[in-house]
């Protein structure tokens, strides 16, 4: 890491010395050298992969190696790492072919062209063949590459780090749109635009911020997810939107949140480019229906975890939420045609009854649900890698809550509330509370533990199995655990394995709602 620090310093130092450095040229079988040119108006951008992590960083942004998949990098003999890049250099800018007929890549990044070819050590750079360490590998319907090797023929300063595991690759990127990001900050951005009110939409600055979200609308009809502090006061970049970034999708309030939003500018400010908007928007939500009746995280043509029906972070209860409204033509969505509202309304029951469907069952006895199902039999399914299929004790009670807010419920959706609410106080955990440990000789520095609390600690499982509805914890390996303890560090330390979601249903949100439509809680025993 210091010869990083190191180099980086000697990097943008370089940028005010000179206006460029010549590039020491690389011999057909000589090894690559790392010089990189420095130019005027240059980035320095660092990429790292870890050993064991299906993802890859650029400046400390982690995105999937492979979309939706559980792709890891391999360390071959030498402490050479193979990895598929396509998804890394277009996240720095540059371009990525893939070829499944003839197997090959071409990346071009930092004004340098290569072209690899599956099981040949042979590398077409420019126009000079050059020999590469190791013979890149076909493996789902991608291209796997010696990372260090490539990064190298673009100018990379690399860096092997032998105790965690680690590869770095810092480069001198030549400045442009799509190094440049998407601009973040201002007083309106992507996750406070729910929040603006009537007046905002009726001003100059809400028509601005509503041309905004069109300008970054997909041909789809969708919208592409991004980060909670990206401006949406100035036109969104969409250059830096690369690979699946750029892919419409309903993970994280995604299309919803901006139909949502041009509903009410719609309302406050009529306008055709807006209305416009809005039907590609809900043809999209519409199209995008699975025959089963519900929504997969990306769409069209997903891949891996994320082409599964998706409960999680709410996405089937935002898309179900809009529809009802569209159906009703409710508030914002009073505008809508009755041709609009009837497949709306047609929708909506089809998801509905996909939810009744869909609770988990232990014997007899209704339980939660899982965060994610299979798009094609209905059946739990998993996440990412140590997401097993289980019944989730968080999305369970964000599917409690849209069941809840049917208004006149059905004996149905009655019953399935009223099931999943006893499962909820069953599943709990009382006295036990997750701790931090302070420990400097832990690569993060500190551990969590679980230890004895008071009777006030109550927690819930982020998930329990499906055959006893017991805890259930894993790691990147996949494996099933019973107790947290088991869970790889970096794993126990890096994602939260317990939430208090239930908390507030329990004690708030249900009695409310049992005293709203005049039924007997099935708490009244318990609590």
């Amino acid at each position: 890491m210091h010869l990083i620090r190191r180099t980086s310093f000697i990097i943008l130092s370089s940028l005010f010395i000179s206006a460029s450095l010549a590039q020491t040229p690389v011999s057909n079988n000589a090894p690559p050298t790392g010089s990189a040119p420095a130019r005027a108006g240059s980035v320095l951008k660092t990429v790292a992969l870890i050993m064991g992590e299906p993802n890859y960083s650029i400046d400390g942004g982690y995105e999937e190696l492979e979309e939706g998949l559980y792709s890891q990098p391999e360390l071959l003999p030498g402490e050479r790492m193979l990895a598929p890049l396509n998804a890394i250099i277009l996240g720095l800018g540059g371009e990525a072919e893939l070829d499944p007929a003839q197997q090959t890549a071409r990346f071009t990044l930092n004004g340098k062209t290569l072209l690899l070819k599956a099981g040949q050590t042979t590398v077409r750079v420019g126009n000079t063949d050059v020999q590469a360490d190791i013979a890149p590998q076909w493996r789902n319907a991608n291209l796997w590459v010696s990372a260090h090797w490539v990064f190298d023929q673009f100018g990379a300063y690399s860096k092997w780090d032998k105790t965690r595991q680690r590869y770095t690759a810092s480069l001198i990127l030549p400045a442009g749109n799509k190094v440049a990001g998407v601009a973040k900050g201002g007083p309106v951005v992507e996750g406070n635009l729910d929040k603006q009110d009537a007046a905002f939409w009726a001003s100059a600055e809400g028509r601005k911020v509503a041309g905004v979200i069109i300008g970054y609308q997909n041909a789809d009809g969708g919208w592409p997810k991004l980060e909670r502090d990206a401006s949406l006061t100035v036109p969104v970049n969409r250059a830096a939107l690369s690979g699946f970034k750029a892919k419409s999708t309903i993970d994280n309030d995604a299309t919803t949140k901006q139909l949502r939003a041009l509903a009410a500018a719609y309302r406050n400010h009529p306008d055709e480019t807006i209305r416009a908007s809005i039907d590609r928007g809900l043809d999209y939500l519409l199209s995008a229906q699975q025959p089963g009746g519900g929504w997969q995280q990306y769409w069209p043509a997903p891949q891996g975890y994320k082409s599964h029906i998706t409960f999680n972070d709410n996405a089937m209860a935002n898309v179900l939420e809009v529809l009802r409204d569209v159906a009703q033509l409710r508030d914002d969505f009073a505008f809508v045609s009755p041709v609009q509202a009837k497949r709306a309304s047609v929708a909506y029951d089809t998801g509905l009854l996909l939810i009744l469907r869909t609770q988990i069952r232990i014997g007899s006895k209704r339980t939660g649900w899982c965060a994610q199902y299979d798009v094609e039999n209905l059946q739990p399914a998993m996440g990412r890698a140590f997401e097993l299929p289980s019944i989730s004790g968080g999305e369970s009670v964000n599917v409690v809550r849209f069941l809840m807010s049917v208004e006149k419920p059905a004996p149905e959706i009655v019953q399935a509330i009223q099931d999943a609410v006893a499962w909820l106080d069953s599943a709990k955990l009382s006295g036990l509370k997750r701790a931090r440990r302070e420990d400097r000789t832990l690569e993060y520095g500190f551990d969590f533990v679980m230890e004895k609390g008071s009777s006030d600690d109550v927690t819930w499982a982020r998930f329990y199995d499906l055959q006893q509805g017991k805890p259930l914890f894993s790691a990147r390996d996949s494996k099933p655990r019973s107790r947290f303890e088991e869970v790889s560090y970096e794993r126990r330390v890096k994602y939260n394995w317990f939430t208090t979601e239930a908390a507030p249903l329990l004690k708030q949100e249900y009695p409310a709602w049992v005293q709203r439509n005049g039924l007997k809680s099935v708490l009244t025993k318990r609590n």
